[in-house]
């Protein structure tokens, strides 16, 4: 993924383990990359519970040469990629929501899409800034 986001002619802010929810009753772990311009999320498996069950897993390889372990419908969604990408540009609107068991980021896109970033008991100010830079 850093080799991805080195030939886009990007750097890294900063790099997060979390949990990515963009689809009803999806949910998938991976590392979401923060650039000045863009958010990569790569996406390593669907944990969702319907993930689980009902995926049939397919691997994808992406750019980094790490293969990856996602449900047929997220290759679809993702063009084959093997990793979501938003440009900022595209982000409406940044929520941060916290309790004390879960900390997430909901980012409401132009076309009124919504992509929540899941990172448990974790604070999430770091990442919040990070988007909006």
């Amino acid at each position: 993924m850093k080799k991805t986001i080195q030939e886009n002619g990007e750097e890294i802010i900063g790099t997060w383990t979390l949990h990515c929810i963009p689809f009803d009753a999806s949910k998938f772990l991976g590392k979401l990359h923060v650039t000045k311009d863009s958010l990569y999320f790569d996406a390593q498996f669907d944990s969702s519970l319907t993930g689980l069950i009902n995926s049939v897993a397919t691997s994808a390889v992406v750019a980094s040469g790490h293969a990856l372990l996602v449900s047929s419908r997220i290759v679809e969604e993702w063009e084959g990629k093997g990793y979501m990408f938003v440009e900022k540009k595209s982000i409406k609107t940044i929520e941060e929501k916290s309790s004390f068991f879960k900390k997430t980021v909901v980012l409401s896109l132009e076309d009124d899409s919504v992509i929540v970033f899941d990172y448990g008991m974790m604070g999430v100010k770091k990442l919040v800034e990070a988007i909006k830079q």
